[in-house]
């Protein structure tokens, strides 16, 4: 496939009314992450994707008491319709050939399957991914008796993402009566859709039930590790103070080979630790003239691309600064919007607290601060995906 610009809208809108939980369930949480980020992230890996926009109720009370947007993405408000909720999250692409179109109540689609509706609908100009029909149809009559089986030699169900040009769906989109998904508008106009294999795990949350069976899905494709970091720097005069990728007023800052960040050097530890992929002082040697006063924001993406070669999802991580100054509550939020940039992760992943050692030791003397991270992460078993023969 060609290295091209795609656009990816995921959408977010729907209230959930028939999931019977209070909160809407693109955003209840699997496995400690909320139901859309899941999604997010695999559209986030995937080289081609330049853009992704969220649409999310135009109520903010259905969204902002349970999701906290991040950096990765851009959010603008549903319409009455679906294809209402899917022309605002078009107008607010920038430029792009080619569009995704996705649903958030669909949290394990995979890299496979996206990849799959891309080199189609470039081939085409629109694809969509499908899976059999795998038990018998029965037409049922309005008293409730079976009235005929119907053949499903021909028959599939659709999934999303589902993959178009741009500019043909926002015009096909504004003129549709009402639809179920876009390939339905399509149909309507006369454009032809092609049919790419899917997933049969890549299914759709609808009632309760299907939450248990997605998370009985999670736990069997992927593997998860802890790991832990510690670091500790004495303070220096003459030195900015930089923790958490954020300069922070004080007297002095940290000693060390780079611009001494602690807590940042302690979560790139821990991430290694997980992943087993060595440590900073590995990657980053001490004596390396490469990483004299460096960054320690560009140490840490360095290593989340590392990590995320491999395979590896961040999924939380906890940071302890043991230090009694400076104090952490005041400055907790900003510590943590800026590693969750840092990261490309949602700030809901990440936790920051501190304490102090009551006087003992220097860092009790006020001589030093020291930071113990702890990161959990996952990654897919290969070889879980289970496609359907869909187009065949």
């Amino acid at each position: 496939m060609q290295r091209k610009t795609w656009g990816a809208v995921i959408v977010a809108a729907g209230t959930g009314s028939r999931f019977a939980s209070n909160t809407p369930k693109q955003f209840l949480r699997l496995r400690g992450k909320p139901l859309i980020d899941w999604s997010i992230d695999t559209f986030s890996s995937i080289a081609e994707i330049s853009e992704i926009v969220v649409v999310l109720p135009r109520d903010e009370e259905l969204w902002k008491p349970y999701w906290k947007p991040s950096e990765k993405v851009r959010t603008v408000p549903g319409g009455i319709r679906r294809q209402d909720s899917v022309l605002e999250g078009l107008r607010a692409l920038d430029s792009h050939r080619w569009v995704l179109v996705h649903d958030a109540a669909r949290p394990l689609v995979s890299a496979g399957i996206v990849h799959r509706v891309m080199k189609g609908t470039e081939e085409t100009g629109a694809a969509v991914p499908v899976v059999s029909v795998r038990d018998t149809v029965k037409r049922i009559s309005s008293e409730s008796l079976i009235s005929g089986t119907v053949p499903r030699d021909d028959l599939r169900m659709s999934q999303t993402p589902q993959g178009f040009r741009l500019d043909i769906l926002e015009k096909v989109l504004s003129s549709a009566t009402d639809v179920t998904d876009e390939c339905s508008a399509m149909e309507q106009a006369g454009h032809e859709v092609l049919a790419v294999n899917g997933d049969l795990r890549n299914m759709k949350l609808t009632d309760p039930s299907d939450f248990a069976i997605v998370e009985e899905l999670v736990s069997e494709k992927t593997e998860s590790r802890n790991g832990i970091g510690l670091d500790f720097h004495p303070f220096a005069r003459g030195r900015p103070l930089i923790i958490g990728g954020c300069r922070i007023d004080g007297s002095m800052g940290l000693s060390g080979h780079s611009d001494g960040d602690a807590v940042l050097h302690a979560i790139a530890d821990a991430l290694l630790s997980a992943s087993r992929l060595g440590d900073i002082g590995i990657h980053f040697p001490p004596g390396d003239e490469k990483w004299k006063n460096a960054d320690s924001a560009v140490l840490l993406r360095t290593v989340n691309s590392i990590i995320s070669r491999d395979g590896w999802t961040i999924r939380q991580i906890d940071v302890t600064v043991i230090s009694d100054l400076p104090r952490i509550a005041p400055i907790r939020d900003q510590l943590i919007s800026r590693i969750a940039g840092i990261l490309s992760v949602s700030p809901d992943t990440i936790w920051v607290k501190g304490t102090t050692t009551n006087t003992l030791g220097d860092i009790g003397k006020g001589k030093g601060l020291g930071c113990m991270a702890m990161a959990v992460i996952s990654r897919s078993i290969p070889g879980t995906e289970v496609e359907s023969p869909g187009n065949q």
